[in-house]
Parts: C-alpha cells; structure tokens; sequence
C-alpha cells in the first residue's frame, strides 16, 4: 500500500439557487401525510416561478411498501456472488414519490428507494446512521432501486450490491432514481446538472427523513424501532460520483451536517473530459452518455443547440432518453449506434483531420464513417473554442477550466465542473487507473492535485483519502490528505484487502475470458490476451471498480465513524 500524505485548504464557489414549492397531500392506500409533515418538506421538491411552466401541477410525497428480505434471503445473494459481508439485519424496502424539480426549475416528482435495516441485532434497531445514494449512468427510463433482487430490473445489479454492503449492515438507505426515471413525469432527465441532481438528492433525503419521522408516529412496525441517529453519509459511484460531490457542496454551502461522504470514479473534471473526447479520445459508453448530457444540459441553459438535429445526425436526432428500450435494443431499432460518436476521417474538415490520432487502445470504437452520433460541424466548432481557448488541464498548464470559452456546450459543461469544490467534510474518493469510462487521471487524479496544490494554506483542516484499487504497473496509491492519515481505516489492513481483492477478481474475469475462447477454438497466446483484455474492457467500470469502490466505502464508513462511534 502506497501512502501520500499532504494538507489542504478548504475553497468552493458555487452558489446554486433556492427554491420554493407548493405540496399536497391526496390520500393514498399505503400512507397519509399529515400537515406537519407536509409543512416540514414545504422546501423540498420547489420550483421558480419564472420558469415553471407546470403552475397548476402539485406533487404530493407518498410512501409505498415494495419488498422485505430476511438476513438469510441476503446472505443467499451473496452466496451467488454479490460482494458483501454477512448479513446483520432483515431489510424492508419501500418506495417514496417525492416532489422535486427539473433541469430548468419546472416542478415535477421523482422516486426512491428507502431501505429499513430490522431485527434483534443493536445494529439493526434504534439510532441508524442514513447513507444517501446517488447510482451510476443509465439510458433505462424503468430504472427502479427498490427492486433489490429482481433481474428483470435493470437496476437490479447495483441496487442488490447496496442492499447487501448498508442496509443489511444497519445503514437507513435513500436511493433516489432520480427526476426522469421510474414514476417521475419529467420526460427527460438533468444527466450531471449539479445544481438540479444536488436538489433532487436533497428533496430525496428531506422526504425521506419526514415520513421515518411521521411512520413513527402512527406506530408503523418498519420504523418503529428504528431512529435517524442524524448522521449522514454520502456516496455514489460514476454519474453518482458527481452527483455525491455536487450534494456535498450543497450541503456545506447550506451549513447542513455530512458526516461523511465517498464519491467514486465521477467525471469531477466535465469540461476537461468533454474536451478530451471531443479531440478524439472516445471513452466506452460515450453514446449512452452524450444524448443524455446535451439533453439535460439544453433544458438547463437553453443554448446548447437549436434543435437536437443541430447536434445529432438525421437518424438519432429524434431518439428520447431515458427510455423505455434498453440501450441494447435502441441500437437494434438504429436509435443509437452502439460505440461510433463521431465520423471517422477523413472528415473534409482540416482541423478534425489533423488532430493525431488517440493513444488509448479503445478509442478507435468512437468513430465510424457512417451511423455516428454527433455531426461533425458540431465537433468542428466545439474544437475550434477548445484550441481558442484551452482547458488547463488539457493544455497541461494547470488544473482548472478554461477561463472565457465561448462555445455553448463548454460554457455548459464549466458551469458544472466540481474543480474548486474543496469538500470539507470526511472524504474517501475512489477508482481504478485503467477505467476506459470515466477517465481517472483526468477526473480523480486533477482533483486530488488541486487539494495537494491547496495543502499549503494555514487554514487547511481537511480530511481526504483518495483510493486507487489497481495496483497493476506499479499504480494504487493512496493519498492522505490533511488528516487522513489519522483515520482508522488507515491504520487497519482494509485498503490492501481493497487492492487484493480487486486483483483477485480481475484475474478470474481474465482466466474466465481465455477458458470460454479456448472453448470456442482459440490457440494462441495472442488471441487468449487479446479475449482476457476484451472481457476486462468490458467489466472495469461497471463491475470490477464499482463493487471494489463499494467495499472500501463501507469500511471507510463503519472503521471512522460506526464503529468508533460505538466505542466511544
């Protein structure tokens, strides 16, 4: 285990805006909210009147029971291979419909998952800590983390893993599906708007902390041996990277208590990263990932483009996301290439035709000559800003956006790049180096110099521990930054068990990959190395990173605070 100690200062400068809402409360079968705690979410789920274009529409928030695993039905998933600890508690899962806000302050409603620890066990009964969770990108519109369990479900997979690590170790889970998803009328979703997706976060956990306390009071059995210790943490892994950073300064810039939080493998650096792979450095994913940005970043600043035709090509212009076709099958219905985001070359443009051709072994996938996503007169004025002017990061001339772009997209993306934020809470980030995804030099590894540059300043009183889980070619360090390295978990076996653990599972991904091509007639040790880098490729982000970054956040959470907590 590599350590890197240094000391920061705390910064932040973004102001987003408040709101106000107004709530009703119809009768539902499963819950009714009183007024008091109708009064108590009057800031949750708000809208400003200037752009609100759904006045007459109200929200109400409303509860639903979903489902209940016993601790032995958990330890029966894990058995099957979801990564996590025995079992402490029984689990009951609800489902709260909370009012919440669009990209452009419009009302409308979204869903959560709340997950109930239960049981005999001191760690499944009185004062419970709450994990907020923001999950990962997805195109599903159906996507629902109340369906723990249930394949058919495409959040089925992470929403399992968080049941398992959390509310079966005695964490109150509120996992928002964000505004777009599941039951939620907005009819697109504000993919990495910060100051939307913290709000929604927000009204989520708000929500969420109003109905415990109401449930309580009419002596509902799955809250009534339960309490909201008020300690809160944060985590979220990819677009809930970012979505857990943006909450976080939020919630400090509001004096709010974190106690807290771990982001994982987020695109921190969006402006850095939309350059990058608008010169041709494709991450895997990126045609999933484009339409919903420039949607939600449209309905955000109403500038990005005129019509989305001025953006996309002819045959994806019209394509909607979220959806209720997988991505699978959008690219079978020729609604979305499967990798091609931009035109190969030549172009006939000479600023696209001269840039040098990318070094990441994958990128090649972004480009096609025909049947690609984003028009390359689009790309072309994109990349004359960007050359205009540089990123800092991209220019290799410091850490921060470019100061004055001019193009509209990039203004956009600045607008919500979290570089500057400087959270001063408790901080675990993590990721892996190689993530074909979500960039991790670019991303993780620009915000952790930015907190090294910051160490210096008299007033630094940070505690910050950045992860790398993979070790290969002699990377997986783990910097402590201010107190860090006075945690706990710091001076426990945890992070090597970390790294060991994601070795471990990345070598069986590969062995797995050459026993099925020997199977299917490879013989050579080109063609073994060429199936166990396709299957690694293919498993980085969404798999083998993401349930690492999981497990070292759990430990972070329970050696700093739960347990020590019970200690003292």
């Amino acid at each position: 285990m590599k350590i890197i100690k240094t000391t920061v200062r705390p910064d932040f400068n973004t102001h987003p805006p408040s709101y106000t809402s107004k709530i009703n409360t119809p009768t539902m079968t499963r819950c009714l909210l009183s007024f008091a705690v109708a009064s108590a979410l009057l800031l949750a789920g708000c809208g400003d009147d200037d752009n609100d274009n759904t006045t007459n529409v109200t929200y109400a928030t409303t509860v639903e029971p979903i489902n209940s695993f016993t601790a032995n039905d958990i330890n029966n998933i894990i058995s099957a291979g979801v990564a996590a600890p025995e079992a402490k508690c029984d689990i009951k899962i609800e489902k709260v419909n909370y009012p919440t806000v669009g990209a452009a302050g419009e009302r409308t409603n979204a869903t959560a998952a709340v997950m109930l620890p239960s049981g005999n066990s001191a760690d499944c009964k009185g004062d419970r800590p709450i994990l907020l969770y923001a999950h990962g990108t997805t195109t599903d519109k159906n996507y629902d983390f109340s369906q723990v369990g249930k394949p058919q479900n495409p959040a089925a997979n992470e929403a399992t893993l968080i049941a398992a690590n959390f509310a079966a170790q005695g964490y109150i889970v509120v996992a928002p599906n964000y505004a777009g998803y599941d039951e939620s009328d907005l009819d697109y979703h504000p993919y990495l708007v910060a100051d939307q997706q913290s709000t929604d976060m927000v009204d989520a956990l708000n929500s969420a902390r109003a109905i415990i306390e109401e449930q309580k009071l009419v002596n509902d059995t799955s809250y009534i041996n339960i309490e909201d210790s008020g300690e809160l943490f944060i985590s979220g892994y990819s677009q809930g990277g970012h979505v857990v950073m943006a909450t976080a300064r939020l919630l400090q810039q509001q004096g709010k208590h974190v106690t807290a939080i771990a982001p994982s493998s987020g695109p921190y650096a969006l402006a850095a990263f939309g350059d990058y792979i608008f010169e041709g450095n494709v991450n895997i994913g990126a045609t999933r990932f484009a339409p919903l940005l420039a949607i939600g970043l449209d309905k955000k600043y109403k500038n990005v483009y005129g019509s989305s035709s001025e953006i996309f090509t002819t045959e994806y212009a019209n394509t909607k996301l979220p959806s209720l076709q997988s991505f699978g099958e959008l690219v079978d219905a020729n609604k979305l290439p499967d990798n091609a985001l931009f035109q190969a070359k030549p172009t006939s443009n000479p600023v696209i035709d001269q840039l040098p051709n990318s070094e990441l072994p994958f990128a090649f996938l972004g480009f096609a000559a025909e049947k690609y996503l984003i028009k390359t007169d689009f790309r072309a004025a994109y990349l004359a800003d960007a050359i205009k002017h540089p990123d800092d990061l991209i220019a290799k001339t410091g850490a921060f956006p470019a100061t004055s772009p001019q193009n509209n997209l990039r203004k956009a993306l600045k607008d919500n790049d979290l570089r500057g934020y400087v959270p001063k809470m408790p901080t675990l980030l993590c990721g892996g180096n190689q993530d074909p995804t979500v960039y991790y030099d670019l991303n993780t590894g620009s915000m952790t110099a930015i907190l090294q540059q910051a160490s210096a300043a008299p007033e630094a009183n940070l505690n910050i521990t950045v992860l790398d889980v993979d070790v290969r070619d002699n990377r997986g360090a783990v910097t402590a930054i201010g107190s860090a390295m006075s945690n706990p978990w710091m001076s426990t076996p945890t992070v090597d068990n970390v790294q060991n653990r994601f070795a471990v599972t990345l070598t069986a991904v590969q062995n797995k990959a050459i026993a099925e091509a020997q199977a299917a007639g490879a013989n050579t040790q080109a063609q073994f190395e060429a199936a166990a880098g396709a299957a690694v490729l293919g498993s980085y982000h969404g798999g083998l990173v993401s349930t690492a970054c999981t497990q070292a956040t759990r430990e972070f959470f329970d050696q700093n605070f739960i347990n020590v907590s019970k200690i003292s």
